[in-house]
C-alpha cells in the first residue's frame, strides 16, 4: 500500500463520515427548535386560558372582588393585548417568526392600558393593553377585578 492510496482512503472515509453527521446533525437542530417552538405554543396557549377562567371566575364572585394570580412566562411573549373587550391577543415569537394566540373571553374584559400608549378609564378602553411595556420572560402577577359589567385585568 502507498502513501496516495491510504490518503486517498483516509479522504474518502471522512467524506463519508461529515456526510452522515451534518445531516444529522442539521434534523437535529430542526427538530429540537420544532419542539422549543410548540412548548412556548402549549405554554401561551395555557396562559391564555388560564387569564380566561380567573376573569370568569372573579366575575362570577361579585362586583369588587379580586384575584391575583402568578404566571410564568417564556421569553417569546412580547404583549398581551384586548380588542373589543372581548378578545385576548398574546403576541410571541417562534423560530419560524411572529406568532399570535387569540382567545375569546364570553364578558367584557379590560386591562389598565390604550393600545395606543396613554392610560385612560378602563369603563371605556375598548382596546387596551396589560402592560405599557415590553414583556420579559419569568414569574408575573395578573390582577383580576370584577367592576359591575366587566373585568378589570392589570398588573399589581
Amino acid at each position: 500500500m502507498n502513501k496516495s492510496q491510504v490518503s486517498t482512503e483516509y479522504l474518502i472515509i471522512l467524506g463519508v463520515t461529515l456526510a452522515a453527521i451534518i445531516p444529522a446533525g442539521y434534523f437535529f437542530y430542526s427538530y429540537s427548535r420544532t419542539q422549543n417552538d410548540d412548548s412556548v405554543r402549549s405554554q401561551v396557549t395555557q396562559i391564555g386560558e388560564q387569564i380566561l377562567v380567573d376573569a370568569e371566575t372573579v366575575y362570577g364572585l361579585a362586583e369588587g372582588s379580586l384575584i391575583t394570580q402568578d404566571f410564568k412566562y417564556p421569553a417569546n411573549i412580547r404583549a398581551i393585548k384586548i380588542y373589543d373587550r372581548s378578545e385576548l391577543v398574546i403576541e410571541y415569537d417562534l423560530g419560524s417568526g411572529d406568532t399570535t394566540a387569540v382567545f375569546f373571553s364570553k364578558l367584557n374584559i379590560t386591562g389598565a392600558y390604550d393600545i395606543l400608549g396613554a392610560v385612560g378609564d378602563p369603563a371605556i378602553l375598548q382596546n387596551s393593553s396589560l402592560y405599557d411595556t415590553e414583556i420579559t420572560g419569568g414569574k408575573h402577577s395578573i390582577k383580576f377585578e370584577s367592576r359591575g359589567n366587566y373585568v378589570y385585568i392589570t398588573t399589581p
